[in-house]
């Protein structure tokens, strides 16, 4: 009789419950995926403003060991490449936002999916960014925080299911 009782009270197919950890990570992931979509945007319009800035670096004089030609040709890159990282950007901060979003409900796949959207900037950052110090300099940054954000979410994974 009280092995019945005991069981009366225990909930039936309760739902695991979220850890208040991935919770923080997943509302900050959240944030973080609005401002990666509105940057990517931002970056968009803001490069195709300095391609005027860049037509007039062709006229300095005084390129004290070539730094201006450098960054004249890392600029030069980023132009031609407007398009391309638009979309990358966009699409890979909607495959963080998605993967966050099955993370927050504790499913193993949005990790995935989120590594997906967190290292591809980074890669396509230094193929697109021609390379240079800046390009390759951003490249690594990049990179570091993504490897951070997902060490982060892969300690969470035993919490998450199939």
């Amino acid at each position: 009789m009280e092995n019945n009782i005991l069981m009366e009270n225990q909930p039936i197919n309760e739902a695991p419950k979220r850890p208040q950890f991935i919770t923080v990570l997943c509302i900050l992931s959240f944030v973080g995926c609005g401002l990666a979509f509105i940057g990517a945007i931002w970056g968009y319009f803001s490069i195709k403003a300095s391609a005027v800035v860049l037509e007039n670096m062709g006229s300095a004089e005084g390129d004290a060991f070539g730094m201006m030609s450098g960054m004249q040709e890392t600029m030069l890159k980023a132009v031609e490449n407007a398009v391309p990282n638009l979309i990358i950007g966009l699409v890979c901060s909607l495959l963080c936002l998605y993967g966050a979003l099955q993370m927050w409900k504790l499913k193993k796949v949005g990790f995935f999916v989120y590594c997906v959207g967190e290292i591809t900037p980074a890669i396509a950052g230094f193929f697109l960014g021609g390379g240079g110090l800046i390009g390759g300099t951003g490249a690594v940054i990049g990179l570091l925080f993504a490897m951070v954000w997902i060490v982060l979410y892969a300690v969470n994974l035993k919490h998450m299911t199939n």
